[in-house]
């Protein structure tokens, strides 16, 4: 039973996130954790942390060259200020995780899959905006300042990294270069997610939990990145907006199902 359950989650989100695009907060395996496995929503959310951490740090090393060649400021500020940040941020969200019900987690999570949901629907990222050069100064300033601590807090408490939201906001609205956006927030978040794994290990499980957590988290994220890579090469690009707005219906309608956890 328990391989068919790990064969659908890797299979449904592995084919959806390819058909997204979405190489890392692949928010849907925490649906898919709590559905179909049966797990607690912080038992799901420990395993879904490992998911997110080996997924950014999968396109970090896939932008190692990127990365290098970055100005000396721009690494020192991906590498030491946001992680800093997320360091702190993360701790508190995970204080929180830690000490709140599950109630409010399920609660959280149901609010989030609607704003997601409705991000997925309505907003689409183009391929000029690829090419941004002159990013709002204000916009640009929010986003590196508050970005990390935004990223931090919602993995400690959540394990979503906000990204869905946060990056329209940084390219819609700031003018952001849609590239560097996407890098800057993967690595703030590998970061994060990292060090949420640390904290959570710390606030409350034990050797046993934790390596069960670690061992499924390592499973789910390489079955699903298989299927992504496969799914990916034959996605006709013709079909991913309007894939993009039914996943983003389907996952409103699934919000409501996340509310029936409430006890």
């Amino acid at each position: 039973m328990l391989l068919t359950q790990f064969a659908l989650t890797i299979i449904i989100v592995g084919f959806v996130t390819a058909g997204l695009r979405i190489r890392f907060d692949r928010f849907f395996a925490i649906l898919l954790l709590l559905f179909l496995f049966g797990f607690g929503i912080k038992t799901s959310i420990n395993v879904f942390l490992w998911v997110i951490a080996l997924g950014a740090l999968t396109i970090i090393l896939q932008n190692k060259t990127k990365i290098y060649q970055l100005p000396k400021q721009k690494k020192i500020k991906l590498f030491l200020i946001s992680p800093i940040f997320a360091l702190f941020a993360s701790l508190i969200g995970s204080v929180l995780f830690e000490y709140t019900t599950s109630n409010v987690l399920i609660i959280t999570l149901g609010i989030l899959a609607i704003l997601y949901g409705a991000r997925l629907v309505f907003i689409h990222f183009q391929k000029h905006e690829l090419e941004y050069v002159k990013a709002n100064p204000l916009i640009s300033k929010i986003c590196g300042l508050a970005g990390p601590w935004i990223s931090g807090f919602f993995i400690g408490f959540v394990g979503t990294s906000f990204k869905s939201l946060k990056i329209p906001f940084a390219i819609k609205i700031g003018k952001m270069n849609a590239g560097q956006v996407y890098l800057g927030n993967t690595i703030t978040a590998f970061f994060a997610s990292l060090f949420a794994i640390i904290w959570h290990y710390i606030l409350n499980q034990t050797n046993a939990v934790f390596y069960e957590n670690m061992l499924l988290g390592l499973a789910t994220f390489a079955g699903i990145h298989f299927v992504y890579e496969l799914t990916e090469i034959v996605f006709p690009d013709k079909w991913r907006k309007s894939f993009q707005i039914l996943i983003g219906i389907i996952l409103i309608f699934v919000s409501a199902k996340i509310f029936m956890l409430i006890n």
